[in-house]
């Protein structure tokens, strides 16, 4: 899977990072939040027993911090995305080589967890119903493109001469 730039979600206007999974051409959302003092104290919550906090991410994001909520992370197929995250005019990107390569591997990783079952949170997308069903639609629209292929007649050298 490779890292992408921030998406802005068509319905929600909420800004997604963007993960390609490389085996399905799908493209996994990562939400994020500027509440920032809410998921901080949420992370020191889950430090003081003793708990993983991978799931959620505070990163800075052209000098702005963002929170990541990986633990909400969903698949969608790649015609859902209809847009950029633009702020201030410009495009949102995640330059730092560094913390893109963190970001794609703690991806990776809660992927690979969702992907077992793992719950994180009691409202998080239920990850695994969302893959089949776009991996299906992918399926039924390749479908769809190969009998359009075959029922459209195609132009001859001569049609395209006259």
């Amino acid at each position: 899977m490779t890292c992408k730039e921030l998406i802005d979600y068509d319905k929600t206007k909420r800004p997604h990072l963007a993960v390609r999974d490389k085996s399905t051409s799908l493209i996994w959302l990562v939400p994020c939040s500027s509440r920032i003092d809410k998921f901080e104290g949420i992370i020191k919550k889950k430090q003081s027993k003793h708990m993983s906090t991978d799931a959620i991410k505070i990163i800075d994001v052209q000098n702005k911090k963002t929170v990541l909520l990986l633990q909400d992370m969903f698949p969608v197929a790649p015609h859902y995305i209809h847009g950029q995250w633009i702020r201030g005019g410009q495009p949102v990107r995640v330059a730092d080589p560094v913390m893109l390569s963190e970001m794609e591997q703690t991806a990776n990783n809660t992927i690979k967890l969702l992907r077992n079952g793992a719950k994180f949170t009691p409202t998080q997308p239920d990850a695994n119903r969302i893959e089949k069903l776009m991996l299906e639609e992918m399926q039924m629209q390749k479908i769809k493109e190969r009998i359009t292929e075959r029922i459209t007649p195609k132009k001859s050298s001569k049609d395209i001469t006259r």
